[in-house]
């Protein structure tokens, strides 16, 4: 790992050659920066591109180190509310909600880090998901009589859900942290592409048959998707 003073203060990062690349490319993930660069280039290189770039590296640091503010207040946010989250530690890590709380337990074995409570969630996150999509889906189907093959619940950056030729749908577990009314949309967005697998203008129409409010959740997802992040 290399260090390099700037004049937002010292940044370390991970220099990665390459003989198959042509150009240097900045890589920012988990916190940390990687400089891909051909075989060949210069430290003094790397080094000019970092400190040319040393704003945009520093906003997305900053983002991918971000505690979200309702972490920090403890809470976890569940389809529109905000319940209170309690750290405990137990004989087993696990994550339960009772009675409105959201309780994560830490085994002893473990290191109580931010990094930790976050994988915790993050599966409780899916496993909310997976039941509360299941059932969505089967309201949705029946409703707009359409049938899917599958459901799979992932984790995308760019989008909030999938429909495949072959009818296998996709959502998000980010959705979770979003309001259920916006979720919702989603789910009807999916299923109508089942009908029209585009965007074109009998597709919206459909959309709009079954969820009149797609024009208000669709904003809602642009303005806050910064949000829905662990």
């Amino acid at each position: 790992m290399a260090a390099l003073q700037l004049i937002l203060g010292e940044l370390n990062y991970v220099l990665k050659y390459s003989s198959k690349r042509r150009s240097m490319a900045l890589q920012i993930a988990d916190g940390k920066l990687t400089v891909r660069a051909p075989v060949g280039v210069s430290i003094a290189d790397v080094n000019a591109l970092i400190t040319k770039k040393q704003f945009w590296i520093a906003k997305h640091l900053n983002q991918t180190q971000h505690t979200p503010a309702w972490l920090e207040q403890g809470c976890v946010p569940l389809l529109g509310k905000l319940l209170p989250l309690q750290v405990r530690n137990a004989a087993a890590s696990g994550v339960l909600l009772s009675g409105g709380l959201v309780i994560v337990s830490l085994s002893k074995r473990v290191k109580p880090t931010d990094a930790k409570l976050r994988q915790l969630l993050q599966h409780w996150y899916k496993h909310q998901a997976s039941v509360w999509f299941a059932e969505r889906v089967t309201f949705w189907q029946r409703e707009m009589k359409v049938t899917p093959a599958s459901l799979t619940i992932g984790h995308w950056k760019t989008k909030w859900g999938y429909c495949k030729s072959n009818a296998e749908l996709g959502f998000n577990w980010r959705l979770m942290m979003a309001p259920e009314w916006v979720a919702d949309y989603v789910v009807v967005h999916e299923l109508a592409h089942l009908r029209y697998l585009n965007h074109s203008v009998h597709f919206w129409q459909l959309v709009q048959q079954y969820y009149p409010r797609h024009k208000d959740a669709k904003q809602w997802l642009k303005q806050n998707q910064h949000r829905l992040e662990l």
